[in-house]
């Protein structure tokens, strides 16, 4: 009973990376509004039964996939944020935003969407503004700008930083001169908003 329970928790779990994957697959090559669910489990090779299974529609497949990657990014960028010392965090935002998934055209599109009451677009932005504002209420400012200020400049630039390198995935030694711009930038910045001597 066991084995057989273990089984069906494998192919669940395999047929809802299909469905997320094939929709993913088709954000990337057209619009939102042109993508069906008859075309998304068409192109899984499944039975509508089985998208209906997981999703009640690709409205709900949208809000999931949303949620999923916000909480995997929020988790990562929690981690580098506790870990801050030398190490650029645009750098490690834009290289963790890319692990996610490896379809640059897909999450461009994920971004681009307005589709749902929470956008992409918005969860990262809300996410690097919190815990960037967190990090900085632990650190000795000077108080020439802001803390709210600095978390949402710094909420915007790496929205910036993360959409650059999406659409220039295939520009690697670009990718690499933002890597290394935004670092300078960075540290910069962290020298003028911890120092007294502006």
């Amino acid at each position: 009973m066991e084995v057989k329970h273990m089984t069906t928790d494998i192919r669940v779990k395999k047929t809802r990376r299909t469905i997320i994957q094939t929709f993913l697959n088709l954000l990337g090559k057209i619009p939102f509004k042109k993508i069906t669910v008859a075309k998304i489990y068409t192109e899984a090779e499944i039975a509508k039964s089985t998208f209906y299974d997981h999703f009640k529609d690709k409205y709900d497949l949208l809000d999931q996939i949303i949620q999923s990657l916000s909480e995997d990014f929020a988790f990562e960028i929690k981690q580098k944020f506790s870990e801050f010392n030398t190490e650029t965090i645009l750098e490690s935002l834009t290289n963790i935003f890319l692990n996610l998934s490896k379809n640059p055209d897909a999450l461009n599109a994920l971004l681009d969407l307005h589709e749902t009451p929470i956008t992409l677009e918005f969860r990262l932005r809300q996410i690097t503004f919190e815990v960037c504002k967190d990090y900085l209420l632990r650190q000795d400012l000077n108080s020439q700008f802001s803390i709210d200020f600095l978390a949402h400049f710094y909420s915007e630039l790496s929205l910036t930083s993360i959409r650059f390198a999406l659409n220039n995935a295939a520009n690697p030694d670009w990718v690499q001169q933002q890597t290394e711009l935004m670092g300078m930038l960075q540290q910069e910045l962290r020298a003028k908003i911890t120092s007294d001597q502006l």
